[in-house]
């Protein structure tokens, strides 16, 4: 018997509030999201649903509230917050994804096995963060991946060029915390 498993995927940043560079991060991760519950609902193994959590017109304080008041509200098993990093640096580079919780942890390492590959340059693919809101305030197992800088051409090109490849990691990573 099949599983019915609820996911949120929130696209981190309203329009215009998220990290520019080679790419927009709202945009970038707009596109990433819908490729994610794509390949989720492809599954055949467990059965998911797959929403995802926008509010482009929003301030990023109000898209915050408005991600977390929907994610509590919606019965989600699990929510996972795309984003890209910027940096002065434009070598900065690589993926990582950040966990609040014990549960968090295990699911941003599976992401991570799968993802950070593809984009790689971290020293931590894992971080626990204790101040970002979306972790600390939804309800459900909840993680926040860094898809790589924005302000790193090599980073930018693979998001949006392997933009499939780097959701099926993704997916992978949140069929395997299951």
């Amino acid at each position: 018997m099949q599983n019915m498993r609820r996911i949120a995927i929130d696209i981190g940043h309203a329009r215009g509030t998220g990290a520019r560079g080679y790419v927009d991060e709202h945009d970038t991760c707009a596109a990433l999201a819908e490729e994610v519950k794509h390949v989720l609902e492809s599954f055949k193994v467990d059965t998911f649903q797959a929403d995802v959590v926008d509010f482009p017109d929003k301030s990023n304080s109000g898209d915050l509230a408005a991600t977390v008041k929907a994610v509590n509200a919606g019965k989600y098993d699990l929510c996972v917050s795309l984003h890209m990093d910027a940096s002065d640096n434009a070598a900065a580079h690589g993926a990582h994804v950040c966990y609040f919780s014990a549960s968090g942890k295990r699911l941003a390492e599976e992401i991570a096995m799968r993802l950070c590959p593809y984009l790689p340059g971290r020293a931590e693919q894992t971080v626990k963060r204790t101040d970002l809101y979306v972790l600390k305030n939804t309800r459900p197992v909840a993680a926040l991946v860094e898809c790589g800088f924005c302000t790193n051409e090599y980073d930018a090109a693979v998001v949006k060029k392997q933009a499939y490849v780097l959701a099926r990691a993704i997916a992978l990573g949140i069929a395997a915390y299951f």
